[in-house]
């Protein structure tokens, strides 16, 4: 890897100019490069002015804010959704905005795991994200069963394959009543081809969740292809909208006029008869009728702000350019000289089977080689020996990718 060939990429970058409108390291005398956006997304500079814009209305009129003046509150969830349609490849009216990610998670097993004395099984990765096992658990708990209703597809040298889990859900057809996985795994980042699997659940009426937190603002989606039932994510990762931030949920449309049962609050209830405060519960007939309380204006404020940015650059060049750098990344690990004696690259060699992350598992020394390169890179360290790398398109560029090889290239051989 050469740095003039990092340059060259630079130059021909035709979105390189919006790094300079998200907030990082101002005045912070160890700067570093930032690697870490599949964690936590960077802050962009119109998240200040769209605050600032709520609090002025918040003081100047107080709670008729919620439906007059040039910004009524009522209106953000439709703006989010407008936009959040394009990165999902669904209608507006199948999303909602809600609450975070795990919150979602539950209120969607109440909905959509509904076990009987045949079927009760629910199908998830050995391997899933700590607080979706939780998840999990917590319904099997609630429903009174135990671990006998779980089936686990364990990965073979950390990849899932698509195949085993075909093959499961064939075995498993007449007991399994929920499949529920990961858009892109969060360990590997390895994406999974979900289009084999929903059509297999389909054919058998088995309910199929996905979790699209390390998917959504990172590779594309298009849910009209699929047929899953529900989805949500969480927005502070590759969407870039703050630690905490607010959460939303997908239902595909052939649910939603259908008597589901749900918990029930007044958000839920069709904003025609909201405040009439009536005793019997009247749902949206959209996806909004999973949303319990008052979403948390300033959540979404950041919300909007910082998926508006992707209108503003193209949704299609920020896709286009993660592959490019997460390439010019993969490309240059493995042109380290004997890198195979440190590290193997755990994510998928095809670029259609990633986003924009690189896992590195190290053989040996995984801790103290963490420890170096985050003198100068934030970057994400997975226990035991796995070292989590993001080259986010919006902030980050060829140079960075370069320089963070380099640095890691002078850390092992010498």
């Amino acid at each position: 890897m050469k740095k003039q060939d990092a340059l060259k990429m630079d130059s021909q970058d035709q979105i390189s100019w919006v790094k300079n409108e998200f907030e990082y390291g101002e005045g912070i005398e160890d700067d570093k490069i930032y690697f870490c956006g599949n964690s936590l997304g960077l802050q962009h500079k119109s998240v200040k002015d769209k605050i600032n814009r709520h609090l002025t209305q918040w003081k100047n009129y107080a709670v008729e804010s919620h439906f007059s003046g040039d910004y009524p509150w009522i209106e953000i969830q439709d703006k989010i959704k407008f936009i959040l349609k394009d990165f999902l490849g669904c209608r507006s009216s199948e999303i909602a905005i809600m609450n975070a990610l795990t919150v979602n998670l539950h209120l969607l097993m109440v909905s959509f795991f509904n076990p009987t004395k045949s079927r009760n099984k629910i199908l998830i990765e050995d391997n899933a994200f700590s607080s979706d096992r939780y998840v999990v658990n917590s319904h099997l708990k609630l429903n009174e069963l135990d671990n006998s209703s779980l089936i686990l597809i364990k990965s073979e040298n950390k990849i899932i394959d698509e195949n085993k889990i075909i093959e499961v859900i064939e075995k498993n057809k007449d007991s399994l009543e929920l499949v529920l996985l990961p858009g892109i795994q969060y360990y590997t980042g390895q994406q999974l081809d979900l289009k084999k699997i929903s059509e297999k659940c389909k054919a058998y009426n088995i309910t199929l969740g996905i979790d699209f937190a390390h998917a959504i603002g990172n590779v594309e989606i298009n849910l009209r292809d699929l047929s899953v039932d529900f989805a949500s994510w969480c927005s502070y990762k590759y969407l870039n909208s703050g630690p905490g931030g607010i959460s939303g949920v997908y239902i595909n449309s052939k649910h939603l006029n259908k008597n589901i049962l749900r918990l029930e609050g007044w958000w839920g209830n069709k904003l025609s008869t909201r405040f009439e405060m009536k005793k019997e519960y009247d749902p949206d007939n959209t996806a909004e009728g999973w949303v319990i309380s008052n979403p948390p204006v300033i959540l979404m404020d950041i919300h909007l702000a910082s998926i508006e940015v992707f209108r503003k650059v193209g949704i299609e060049k920020v896709f286009n350019k993660s592959k490019s750098l997460t390439q010019f990344l993969y490309d240059g690990l493995i042109s380290i000289n004997n890198y195979s004696n440190f590290f193997k690259i755990i994510t998928p060699k095809e670029p259609s089977k990633r986003g924009a992350q690189l896992s590195l598992y190290f053989h040996n020394n995984s801790e103290e080689i963490f420890r170096e390169l985050n003198k100068r890179f934030v970057i994400d360290f997975r226990k035991p020996n796995v070292l989590r790398v993001a080259p986010v398109p919006l902030y980050n560029s060829y140079q960075e990718v370069y320089e963070f090889v380099n640095e890691l290239d002078l850390l092992l051989n010498t």
